[in-house]
């Protein structure tokens, strides 16, 4: 029983989805179909959605099977189908439901509709549902073996980004974020963050000389309402798109890969479209 990925991509070329499994990093078989032969003519090709499971031969053969009448015969190929996006969707999900690797922390997080709601609207700033592709790059750790306990901790390549503890004081939990220094021209934003029990410091990133820290303490309900504060957006997008653009062009992999957690960034995703039927209606993605 082989642990791994199965994927859907789409392309803006090719009327058909690709359904496929992976034992490697998502990034990598990305790359490969990109620059294949067989793949590369009908692209370029883009993550839809994925799961990490722990039998991936046994998951992309029933989902092969359950649309075994639509596969269509491209010279070359062998997993192109007439398929909508969101009906593959939807199977790839009821057939890997009992297959996901390490579900048990994922659930606790996503049980906490505040916690949910804090890193998707972190995920939605940052620009880190744009580079799902890349993941290992960056990780994301739920609920890691910390003194203290955190929620999640998320890094860009070897930087700690953000992570949120997970032991209230007073029913408020600290938070940490890593922005670039124009936080410092919006003094509204820094009297909160002082306001709230937090401050701003040098970030101890020799490589990133303009990063700077910022934290505060209040509950998750509240928290995420930091995002939608003066220059926090402008900051935050300044440091981390400058720092994922780095590390895929020079295809570089996190030091912590090993405990990103993909089932919940797959889970993270899910609850994205979820939101995103109910804000905008259902739409094709």
């Amino acid at each position: 029983m082989p642990q791994g990925f199965v994927y859907l991509l789409v392309s803006p070329n090719s009327d058909y989805i690709k359904l496929g499994r992976t034992e490697r990093p998502i990034a990598e078989r990305l790359r490969g179909i990109n620059s294949g032969e067989a793949y590369a003519p009908h692209g370029p090709w883009e993550l839809s959605d994925f799961v990490h499971v722990t039998d991936c031969v046994a998951v992309e053969s029933a989902l092969h099977r359950h649309f075994r009448d639509r596969n269509v015969e491209v010279d070359g190929t062998r997993e192109l189908f007439s398929v909508a996006p969101h009906e593959a969707r939807e199977r790839l999900r009821s057939i890997s439901e009992p297959l996901r690797v390490d579900p048990a922390r994922t659930d606790q997080l996503f049980h906490n509709p505040d916690v949910s709601l804090f890193l998707f609207r972190l995920f939605q700033l940052s620009g880190l549902f744009g580079n799902f592709d890349i993941q290992g790059s960056w990780t994301l750790s739920v609920l890691p073996q910390t003194n203290g306990g955190r929620w999640f901790t998320l890094n860009i390549g070897s930087h700690e980004v953000a992570f949120s503890t997970r032991t209230p004081m007073d029913g408020k939990f600290s938070h940490y974020l890593v922005l670039d220094r124009l936080i410092l021209e919006y003094p509204k934003t820094i009297m909160w963050l002082g306001q709230h029990g937090g401050d701003v410091r040098e970030a101890d990133y020799k490589a990133a000389e303009r990063a700077v820290c910022v934290s505060f303490d209040e509950d998750f309900a509240k928290a995420e309402r930091f995002f939608a504060f003066d220059g926090v957006r402008r900051a935050m997008v300044a440091y981390w798109a400058d720092a994922l653009a780095d590390l895929r062009e020079r295809n570089a992999k996190s030091v912590y890969a090993r405990y990103h957690s993909y089932d919940a960034v797959s889970q993270l995703l899910e609850y994205k479209r979820a939101r995103d039927k109910v804000v905008v209606g259902p739409r094709e993605r």
